[in-house]
């Protein structure tokens, strides 16, 4: 570590120091084996459980109020006003790293019955998410589309 630091220091500077120093425990940061992100599979269910009594209560999706940890919910058709008439948790995915769950939504407005996927990670908060916002997320779907004649960025000079 000293020597890192005094290289940095003679070669660049201060700022060099500082910028080594800030690499060195962003680096250190990332050494985990990443099965921390994942809630206990109670704690998975239950998140999913408020999250749908909120959203069949009339609640907003976002932040739920009264839930520790605290539980926020990503639902596309829930934000854009769908009702949900009822649900059934019909059971948890365990051939997947993640955390999933099956349930059949009844919603009004518009009227449906389906077969969705919810997707549970984080410990505080615990993140909900649709099977649509989820597929989108991870896979940037619907993601900022490029300027008018932007060339690929592996082109530019």
């Amino acid at each position: 570590m000293n020597y890192v630091a005094r290289l940095c220091r003679e070669l660049m500077g201060r700022r060099a120091v500082l910028a080594c120093a800030a690499w060195l425990v962003f680096a250190a940061g990332g050494c985990t084996n990443g099965h921390s992100a994942l809630p206990d599979q109670d704690a998975a269910r239950s998140a999913v459980e408020n999250a749908l009594k909120s959203w069949h209560d009339g609640a907003r999706p976002g932040t739920l109020a009264g839930t520790e940890p605290p539980v926020q919910v990503f639902d596309t058709p829930w934000s854009q006003g769908a009702r949900l008439r009822s649900y059934e948790i019909l059971r948890n995915d365990t051939t997947t790293a993640e955390r999933r769950f099956n349930v059949r939504l009844s919603t009004t407005n518009p009227d449906r019955v389906q077969e969705v996927q919810y997707y549970v990670m984080g410990q505080s908060p615990l993140l909900v998410f649709r099977d649509e916002d989820y597929l989108r997320n991870i896979n940037m779907e619907d993601g900022p589309k490029p300027a008018r004649g932007a060339r690929p960025a592996s082109r530019r000079r």
